[in-house]
């Protein structure tokens, strides 16, 4: 039986003027997923939900977030519901002045200005004023448990398999420009302090980072860093933000200096909610990642990618439709699933030759 189950939501934009419009998704999703789950013979989940849990950031927001995690808590009983924030879960009317002004000179590509956002996000006083406007969505988080570090992630930990299995949510969010809105930002103390949490130990590891934003919705000059030190340090990477759910392995992950033993990184991408009035050309989906680990160490990975399907406005959930899963066989030549290419298997092979 598989040892680790995750399911992969993101995007839900809840507010009560469409709540009649989206609960019947909703509803749809939590049955595909309990469904899906029980044929797959997976055990109880892990629940992430990774960013724009609520439309505006609003308190009001928040109450229907709360009954919808209410319900993925009964039809799905989740071992952990892990959340990360996104740039709707700001509240713009709480901006302050530093943040379009940190992310306007940052996209505008002003000399230091990666340099100076992290100097005015090591000054405790700035960091509190940037992370005001999200004050909602870190009482969702308390509400439910769940307390961030004074750098706006939070870590959580168990163990599986012998293994020391780490949630790690980032922040992506806490600097918004409306001039750049579609960029976000994570920033080295934020990332170097909430991996230094979970690798302050010599016990095995499997870290799954949820942060809203993809890579290349961050902000340009802090995409390469950023990409290094999230391939480096993660096994699995939960995003969203961009309303194109898709599933990747990242095989190079090696060549931009990963360390770190085990498979290459996965990354998830998720959107949930299809809204045909704003988005007219989105897709909707969500993830279901399954691992099996063997001498605390990863021997496979399975992930099913499933599609909304807006004529029926169900997920798919019938034979005709099923999603089959990626696999990867770790240890092997093997590669399994109409996605992987033979590029792909290729990198793969020279990840497993040059791998410590």
């Amino acid at each position: 039986m598989t040892d680790f189950c995750l399911v992969h939501l993101s995007d839900f934009h809840l507010r009560a003027s469409t709540q009649i419009q989206t609960d019947s998704i909703l509803n749809s999703l939590v049955k595909d997923a309990q469904e899906r789950l029980s044929s797959l013979d997976l055990p109880d989940p892990y629940v992430a939900l990774s960013g724009d849990l609520a439309f505006g950031g609003r308190e009001e927001d928040y109450k229907i977030v709360d009954t919808f995690v209410g319900l993925l808590k009964e039809r799905l009983h989740p071992r952990k519901l892990e959340y990360c924030g996104g740039n709707h879960d700001v509240n713009r009317s709480l901006l302050p002045p530093i943040s379009a002004d940190l992310m306007n000179s940052m996209e505008e590509n002003n000399p230091g200005s990666v340099h100076d956002t992290e100097k005015r996000f090591a000054v405790d006083s700035d960091r509190k004023a940037l992370e005001q406007s999200m004050a909602s969505y870190y009482s969702f988080l308390e509400r439910h448990g769940i307390k961030s570090s004074n750098y706006l992630y939070y870590v959580n930990s168990t163990e599986v398999s012998n293994l020391k299995l780490n949630f790690i949510s980032l922040n992506s969010a806490y600097i918004f420009s409306r001039k750049y809105n579609y960029y976000g930002y994570v920033g080295m103390q934020q990332m170097k302090r909430a991996f230094g949490e979970v690798e302050d130990d010599s016990t095995p590891s499997f870290n799954v980072t949820l942060v809203h934003h993809p890579i290349e919705a961050l902000v340009p000059p802090s995409q390469e860093e950023t990409k290094r030190y999230l391939f480096t340090h993660s096994d699995i990477i939960l995003t969203g933000h961009v309303h194109s759910p898709r599933i990747s392995v990242e095989y190079t992950a090696n060549m931009l200096g990963r360390t770190k033993i085990g498979p290459p990184p996965v990354l998830s991408c998720a959107r949930c909610i299809f809204d045909e009035s704003d988005d007219p050309e989105a897709s909707s989906g969500y993830s279901i990642v399954g691992v099996d680990f063997e001498y605390e160490k990863v021997s496979q990975i399975k992930i099913w990618e499933v599609q909304f399907d807006k004529s029926s406005g169900m997920y798919y959930n019938d034979e005709k439709k099923k999603t089959y899963p990626l696999v990867i066989n770790v240890g092997t030549e093997e590669q399994v699933g109409h996605k992987v290419t033979d590029g792909e298997k290729q990198f793969l092979n020279k990840w497993k030759r040059t791998s410590p």
